[in-house]
């Protein structure tokens, strides 16, 4: 994940927020398809998966989305495959083509948790709140501890105001994943909006100290 600049300016903090996000997303899914894949006796399309999601880590997306089309076109009800290129999509901010790819994900699995977090999380990157909601709330049904949903539905509700949701999600994602370091910033701006400038510093000295560590 990209490092993180507690004092930046909100909009490059939010920035930088939903690209770490997307790198975290595309590892995870990289691990849940290493399970699914292999018990389908799927190894080669592993291995490029996982070649595919280190070239986009690293910068080279146009070649992770060579990869990941090729996947496709190869297996065409590959709904990892078709998740992973939305998220590169997602990453080069080619979003229409990212909705594109996610939506296709669903439909050959409705009920994928990860794509449906990820479209909510594009949704709202995009200022459709109401979709974002929507995707997000049905991730977190289907997956009730995943703490990144949680996290996204924190940062929505920071991001309308609407500040006692926020509170809710963003403890959630804690309980479930107490070192998570942007669930600690995005709960520092919220007691920051709030008033409360003594537990936000506590929250962005906790992010910072996580920050280190995971370097």
């Amino acid at each position: 994940m990209k490092n993180f600049n507690t004092y930046q300016s909100k909009s490059n903090a939010r920035s930088n927020f939903s690209r770490s996000i997307t790198v975290f997303f595309l590892t995870l899914v990289i691990f849940f398809n290493s399970v699914s894949f292999s018990l389908a006796n799927r190894s080669e399309t592993n291995s490029w998966m996982r070649h595919a999601a280190h070239l986009s880590q690293t910068g080279n997306n146009e070649e992770a989305l060579k990869i990941f089309l090729k996947i496709t076109h190869k297996e065409p009800n590959n709904y990892y495959a078709y998740n992973n290129l939305g998220m590169v999509y997602s990453q080069i901010k080619e979003n229409e083509k990212a909705l594109n790819a996610y939506e296709k994900s669903l439909s050959i699995n409705p009920s994928f948790p990860m794509t449906l977090n990820n479209i909510g999380a594009l949704h709202m990157t995009m200022g459709n709140y109401n979709k974002a909601e929507i995707f997000l709330k049905k991730a977190l049904s289907l997956f009730g501890s995943f703490h990144l949903v949680s996290t996204n539905l924190g940062e929505l509700y920071l991001k309308q105001k609407r500040y006692s949701e926020a509170m809710t999600y963003l403890k959630k994602s804690l309980k479930d994943m107490p070192v998570f370091p942007p669930t600690h910033k995005l709960l520092g701006e919220l007691h920051l909006a709030e008033g409360r400038k003594d537990e936000a510093e506590k929250e962005y000295s906790i992010y910072k100290e996580l920050k280190l560590k995971s370097k």
